[in-house]
């Protein structure tokens, strides 16, 4: 096989139509930069801009604008009378925050409720038979699923079998059949009228808690959840537009005013208390710690987290998710190096479109997180399977580019167990005996929706800038468009003819990082950029290059300045 060396950054510089530019700036009186930037996420007119810039509670749709969601109230008002409900959530932070801010919210509206979350590596991703069989001995009246359950035909026809009604919320892709429960919610159904299609697992569950809180006369509470609601929705990564925007916005503010202990107690943790929280805050030091409850034990520990009430059991819950999310790390590093040599070995980096790996003994929790390295190392969408002693490969997909992995998946429907998820990212099984046949078929369905060219990372540039422009008040500018996250990244800038002002080093445990500080028109500026230290020699002998980048700011010792967050280089 050929040995894989990954392509440099593509930079592409975004083209605007200069009419409509032109426009905007002058209805907004705003700067071309911040035009650009606006256009960039198709804010084109002077209303968009308005309701982006000042995301309102106001603008939230009403939660009955879902065709069901009147039949789920008045069923779960029923169980109220006499009766038990059970949520039934996923193991990840969105199912987590899910299952937690209805049971906060059921509680304060005095509905008696439990919840049930599977076992990961016992039981896997979503609704089960045997999980239905544990709540039914429970005592429970009424099953509401959240996160989960969208494709959940059998369980729910099973579970009306044994007596017991489930109410469906969830925010996957359906397919051909919708379960027949008492009602279904889920922004992605077929004709379903809700305006926001884009919710997280976590985000339906909050439309469900309000629609209560409307129902029961306490209009309030739903608002008190919106730090946990905003907490699942950046760890799902869905797009931070439309509701999930005022969902952050209102969410992370009320995460730094100590309202859920739980929370707090992470964010002491994590040495982040009295900061102003950002989406890359939860996505890689937050939300990794109660995520790794999930991967590697109990996730019940997360919603227990979040319902405590007492600072000192928050403390011990977070101990034990520190301790649980190294032992996560250590095993997660040991497979991704693993992996990376064997798609090294087994992968024509020269004809296949996609990696798949599969291995006995890599733990099953972890696939997710290595095939994203995978991802990120190869420039492919990737699937890593772990192998049970059955025989049985259940494993993770991550997309590259804009490459839908749920309609591929669908082209290889005919060799799988199961598979279900986004198009970003999805779980499948597969017999061992058909692991081969389905990676080619993957190849293929693959190869059908990109071409051989687009397997380069590319990076879209948003608008040329000079050093000299990279000033506090700039960046104080830029602020005003976060919470950044999918459909609002934070902008991306380049700059021309710099060079250096110090000689640059390599940084980190492995000299994996570069540290530059760096000239341009007469003005200064930091700079890092994270796993470029590779490039450390041919930087340093460079005269001038270009730098595509984010801006940051670097705090040390007290002591902020403003720092370039290097995304490519060219010489």
């Amino acid at each position: 096989m050929s040995k894989y060396e990954r392509p440099r950054e593509k930079i592409i510089l975004r083209e605007y139509d200069e009419k409509i530019l032109e426009k905007i700036k002058s209805e907004l009186n705003i700067s071309e930069m911040f035009t650009k930037i606006l256009m960039s996420r198709g804010l084109t007119d002077f209303e968009k801009s308005k309701l982006f810039f000042n995301p309102s509670l106001e603008n939230l749709h009403d939660p009955f604008l879902f065709k069901q969601m009147g039949v789920a109230v008045e069923r779960i008002l029923k169980v109220k009378k006499s009766g038990k409900i059970v949520i039934y959530g996923d193991y990840d932070v969105d199912g987590i925050t899910a299952v937690s801010l209805l049971l906060r919210v059921l509680n304060k509206i005095s509905i008696t409720a439990d919840c049930y979350l599977p076992d990961r590596l016992s039981e896997g991703y979503g609704v089960s038979k045997n999980g239905i069989d544990s709540i039914i001995k429970s005592g429970a009246d009424l099953i509401i699923t959240v996160d989960c359950g969208i494709t959940a035909v059998e369980e729910v026809e099973y579970a009306k079998q044994n007596g017991i009604d489930m109410i469906i919320t969830d925010h996957h892709e359906p397919k051909d059949e919708i379960p027949k429960a008492a009602a279904v919610i889920d922004p992605k159904i077929a004709g379903e009228n809700y305006p926001d299609k884009n919710l997280a697992g976590v985000g339906v569950a909050l439309k469900l808690a309000h629609a209560l809180c409307q129902k029961s006369g306490a209009k309030e509470f739903w608002k008190d959840e919106l730090d946990l609601a905003a907490f699942g929705t950046a760890a799902d990564i869905v797009p931070l537009d439309g509701e999930n925007r005022i969902i952050t916005a209102f969410g992370y503010k009320k995460m730094q005013q100590n309202h859920n202990l739980g929370l707090s107690a992470l964010i002491v943790a994590q040495n982040m208390k009295g900061r102003s929280l950002a989406t890359n805050d939860i996505i890689f030091k937050l939300s990794p710690l109660v995520n790794a409850a999930g991967r590697m034990g109990d996730p019940k520990i997360g919603v227990k987290l979040f319902l405590s009430n007492d600072a000192g059991e928050c403390e011990n819950f977070v101990k034990i998710l520190v301790s649980t999310n190294t032992q996560r790390r250590e095993i997660e590093e040991t497979i991704s190096k693993e992996a990376f040599l064997l798609a090294e070995e087994t992968i024509d980096f020269e004809n296949e479109f996609a990696v798949v790996v599969a291995k006995k003994g890599w733990h099953s929790g972890i696939v997710g997180i290595v095939a994203a390295r995978l991802v990120e190392r190869f420039c492919r969408p990737s699937v890593l399977f772990s192998v049970g002693e059955d025989n049985i490969a259940s494993g993770s997909i991550r997309t590259f580019g804009n490459c839908d992995v749920l309609k591929a998946l669908n082209d290889c429907g005919d060799v799988l167990l199961s598979f279900g998820g986004h198009k970003s990212a999805a779980g499948l099984s597969v017999k061992m005996e058909n692991l081969e046949i389905f990676r080619k078929k993957f190849n293929a369905a693959v190869k059908k929706q990109i071409n051989f060219s687009d397997l380069s990372p590319t990076i879209i540039v948003d608008s040329e800038i000079d050093v000299v422009q990279l000033t506090p008040k700039f960046f104080e500018n830029l602020k005003r468009i976060e919470p950044f996250g999918p459909a609002n990244m934070r902008p991306v800038f380049v700059a021309k003819n710099l060079n250096h002002k110090f000689t640059p080093k390599a940084i980190g445990k492995n000299s994996e990082h570069l540290k530059m500080y760096l000239n341009g028109g007469g003005y200064s500026i930091d700079a890092v950029g994270f796993g470029f230290g590779n490039r450390i020699e041919e930087i340093k002998t460079a005269k001038n290059f270009t730098i595509c980048f984010v801006l940051g700011e670097n705090t040390y010792m007290g002591k902020s300045e403003l720092q370039m967050e290097i995304r490519a280089i060219e010489i």
